[in-house]
C-alpha cells in the first residue's frame, strides 16, 4: 500500500490560526478538508442550533404542514410509513411522537424487507390500510419515485405527503406534496443532504412553528430539542455528509443521546454495552448501536426497533432491546457464514477477475450488502454479492475507491431486472433474472476492466497529519474532540509517526488481532490492531506507523488508545 500526504495551503493554515487562536495542528485538518473560511471554521468547530435555518426555505414545507395541521385539527386519521433502515426508523419515531402530543392518533407501519420490499410497495400499502384506510399518509424515507403506488393511494381518497432525500429517476408524481431538498437545483443550502430524519426534525420544526403562531399551547410547550437524539442516530447512521445542518444535528444529537431519559434509547444503550453517562460518539453509534436497529430490518422485523424507539415503558423498551440484540447476533452469525461461503467462491472462482460477482441461493438478502463490503475490502476490487432462490435475484454491491460502480453497472445493465437498480459510486442494489448469473458475471468483470484500463487503482492510504511521539496522549485527543463527530466528508483524521519503536513485542489477542504500546516520553500509550494479526510489526526496529487516536472506555477507565491501521519499516 502506497502512503501519500494530504495537501493543504500553508497560508489557510495561518489564517486559520490567526483569526480563530486554534493549533496549527487543528487548523491543517480543517484545510485539507477544505473548510478555509474563518467564519465556516468557527461555525464548524462551535456548531449552534440558533444556526439552523428556516425550515419552511424547503421547497414543499408550507404544503405539507398545512396538510398535516389540517389533520389534526379535523382528527384525521394518519399513517406514517417509513423505511426500515436506522434513517427511515427513527424518521418515523420523530414524526409519530410529535403528532402524538400534538393531538393526533398516527399509527405507523414499517415495510417487511423480504416480502415486501423497500418503501412504498403495494404490499406494505395493502397491509397497512387493511386496518384502515387513512385520509393522510406520510411517508418517510421513500416514496420520490413511487409514482404508482401514490395513485394507487390516491385511488382510494388518501392524501400523500412524502419526506425524503432520494435522487428522482424518472417522472415525478403531481398527486403527491414533496419534501425532499434534491428535487431543487443545488443552491448549496445547509440542508440540501440532510438524512429523512433531519427532515422530520424540520418538519417537526415547522408544524411547531405554525401552531405555535395560532396559540396552540402543546406546540409551545413541546420539547423539540430532546428529539435530537433520534436525528443523531438516523443522521450518523445513514451516512450522509456531515457538514451544513447535519454537522449541527449530529454534534448536538450525540450529547443528548448520550443524556436520553428516551426509555427506547436507554436500553439500546445498555444492550450495546455503552456504559451509563457515557459521552457517546458516531462510532459508537455505527458500530454499536445502529447494527442492532438495523438488525430488525435486515432480518424481517423492523416494526421491532420502531417499536422500541417510540415506547414510554421502560420494561417494554429493555424487552425490545433484548430481542434486537438476539436479532444482531443472528444476524452476525448469518453474516458470518455468508463471508466464508463467498470468500470462498472468490478464490476458486474468480481470483484472476478485476470484479467479484458472488451468489448463494440460500444467502439471506438482509446482509449481503454487508458481505459485499467485506469482500471489496479483503480483496480490493469492486464485489457484488447476490441471493436468492427464485429467478429474479437481489443484492447489492461495493467498490474500491477510484471505480464508480454506478458508470461501470452501466455498461452491463441490459443483463438487470429492469430498471431496478441504483446507487452511488461506491454502493448500489440491484436485481437479476437468475438465467442472466453467468454471462453477468463475465461482463462485470469485463466492465471493471474497461473502467480501470485493466489495471485497478493502487490502494493509498493518506496521511492527515504527522504528529511527534512524544504528543500521543490526552492533550491532543482533546483537540480533537473539536472536530467530533466524524463522518462523511469529515473523516476521522488518519496520523502518522515516524521513526518509533514499540515499547515491547505486540500481543496476539482474538483471532486476528494484536495490543501493542509506545511510549510517548513520559507514559505507555496503548494500541490495538484489528485483523492485522498475520502481520504483526517488530519490537526491535523503527517503524512508520499510520493511526487514528482516541478514547479507550474500559470498566469505566478512559484513556487513549491508537487504532493502527498500517505500518511500515521506518524510512532511512
Amino acid at each position: 500500500m502506497r502512503w501519500t500526504d494530504k495537501a493543504v495551503d500553508n497560508s489557510i493554515v495561518s489564517l486559520l490560526v490567526e483569526k480563530l487562536a486554534i493549533s496549527p495542528f487543528i487548523a491543517r485538518l480543517l484545510g485539507i478538508n477544505a473548510i478555509c473560511d474563518p467564519t465556516e471554521a468557527s461555525r464548524f468547530i462551535a456548531p449552534r442550533l440558533a444556526d439552523l435555518a428556516d425550515p419552511f426555505d424547503i421547497s414543499g414545507m408550507d404544503a405539507a404542514v398545512n396538510r398535516i395541521v389540517q389533520a389534526i385539527d379535523q382528527s384525521e386519521s394518519i399513517l406514517i410509513l417509513g423505511d426500515y433502515d436506522v434513517d427511515g426508523i427513527t424518521a418515523t419515531a420523530i414524526m409519530h411522537h410529535v403528532l402524538s402530543e400534538l393531538g393526533a392518533s398516527p399509527r405507523f407501519i414499517i415495510p417487511r424487507r423480504e416480502s415486501e420490499g423497500y418503501g412504498l410497495s403495494i404490499p406494505v400499502l395493502e397491509r397497512g390500510l387493511a386496518v384502515e384506510v387513512p385520509k393522510v399518509l406520510l411517508a418517510l424515507d421513500c416514496g420520490t419515485n413511487s409514482s404508482r403506488e401514490i395513485g394507487f393511494l390516491t385511488d382510494k381518497g388518501v392524501d400523500v405527503v412524502i419526506v425524503d432525500h432520494h435522487q428522482l429517476k424518472g417522472q415525478l408524481s403531481a398527486q403527491a406534496i414533496f419534501v425532499n431538498p434534491h428535487l431543487e437545483k443545488d443552491q448549496g443550502e445547509p440542508w440540501r443532504n440532510l438524512s429523512a430524519a433531519g427532515l422530520a426534525f424540520k418538519l417537526t420544526h415547522a408544524l411547531l412553528k405554525r401552531l405555535r403562531a395560532k396559540g396552540d399551547v402543546r406546540a409551545t410547550e413541546f420539547p423539540i430539542k430532546k428529539q435530537l437524539d433520534l436525528v443523531a442516530l438516523g443522521t450518523v447512521a445513514d451516512l450522509v455528509p456531515l457538514r451544513g445542518e447535519n454537522r449541527i444535528f449530529a454534534h448536538r444529537g450525540l450529547h443528548q443521546l448520550s443524556e436520553s431519559a428516551r426509555p427506547g434509547i436507554h436500553e439500546l444503550r445498555e444492550v450495546s454495552g455503552l456504559r451509563p453517562g457515557a459521552k457517546l460518539t458516531s462510532t459508537d453509534v455505527a458500530f454499536k448501536m445502529a447494527p442492532r436497529i438495523n438488525a430488525g430490518g435486515r432480518l424481517d422485523e423492523a416494526e421491532l426497533p420502531a417499536n422500541l424507539l417510540t415506547s414510554d415503558n421502560l420494561a417494554e423498551s429493555r424487552e425490545l432491546a433484548r430481542k434486537l440484540d438476539k436479532l444482531n447476533q443472528e444476524r452476525r452469525e448469518i453474516e458470518r457464514k455468508i463471508s466464508e461461503e463467498a470468500h470462498d467462491q472468490v478464490e476458486k472462482h474468480m481470483d484472476d477477475c478485476l470484479g467479484i460477482v458472488a451468489h448463494g441461493d440460500h444467502w439471506h438478502q438482509g446482509v449481503v450488502g454487508i458481505v459485499a463490503g467485506k469482500l471489496s475490502r479483503a480483496h480490493g476490487k469492486p464485489a457484488i454479492v447476490l441471493g436468492g432462490d427464485g429467478e429474479i435475484l437481489k443484492g447489492s454491491g461495493r467498490s474500491i475507491p477510484g471505480i464508480d460502480l454506478v458508470q461501470t453497472l452501466k455498461l452491463c445493465s441490459s443483463l438487470l431486472a429492469d430498471e431496478d437498480w441504483g446507487g452511488h459510486p461506491a454502493a448500489v442494489g440491484l436485481s437479476l433474472p437468475r438465467k442472466c448469473l453467468t454471462d453477468f458475471q463475465f461482463a462485470f468483470d469485463e466492465a471493471v476492466k474497461k473502467t480501470c484500463q485493466d489495471t485497478l487503482p493502487e490502494a493509498t492510504l493518506e496521511i492527515a497529519c504527522w504528529i511527534e511521539q512524544n504528543s500521543l496522549g490526552v492533550p491532543l485527543l482533546k483537540e480533537l474532540e473539536h472536530l467530533q463527530p466524524f463522518g462523511q466528508e469529515n473523516p476521522e483524521p488518519l496520523l502518522g509517526l515516524r521513526n518509533v519503536n514499540l515499547a515491547q513485542a505486540p500481543r496476539a489477542v482474538g483471532q486476528n488481532h494484536f495490543r501493542f504500546s509506545v511510549h510517548n516520553g513520559q507514559e505507555l500509550i496503548s494500541g490495538i490492531a484489528w485483523n492485522l494479526g498475520h502481520r504483526q510489526p517488530p519490537h526491535d526496529q523503527s517503524l512508520d506507523l499510520a493511526i487514528r487516536l482516541g478514547w479507550n472506555d474500559w470498566n469505566g477507565v478512559v484513556s487513549p488508545q491508537m487504532t493502527l491501521v498500517d505500518w511500515r519499516l521506518a524510512e532511512q
